[in-house]
């Protein structure tokens, strides 16, 4: 029998290798990174500062999918506090996409 991961485990692969570019691409820099929430008053003036780079998640409350990743956006901050290792970040981000691919897989859903 030949298992298939169910689609949203691909989206969430495809979204979590992204940031890997985005973040790949401000490596060298040593910025603290942390978690804020945006709101329509603060996200014009936040995404555009300058030497800033932001990874930006777009969601729902209800969405399940949403709710799958967890507190990735969280850990993603605390990993990258300090000195941005892109190779760390690569371990972490394919850890996070089995995760999420494996629960996916057992909630065998494969509703969007």
């Amino acid at each position: 029998m030949r298992h298939r991961f169910p689609t949203p485990s691909v989206s969430v692969l495809l979204l979590l290798l992204s940031s890997i570019f985005l973040l790949s691409s401000i490596s060298s820099r040593f910025v603290k990174a942390e978690v804020i929430t945006l709101t329509s008053e603060t996200f014009n003036d936040k995404v555009q500062e300058k030497d800033t780079a932001w990874f930006v998640k777009f969601c729902v409350p209800w969405c399940k999918h949403c709710k799958n990743l967890g507190t990735l956006w969280e850990d993603l901050g605390k990993e990258m506090e300090g000195a941005r290792d892109v190779e760390s970040l690569k371990t972490f981000v394919l850890q996070e996409t089995e995760k999420a691919a494996t629960k996916a897989q057992l909630d065998n859903d494969g509703e969007l």
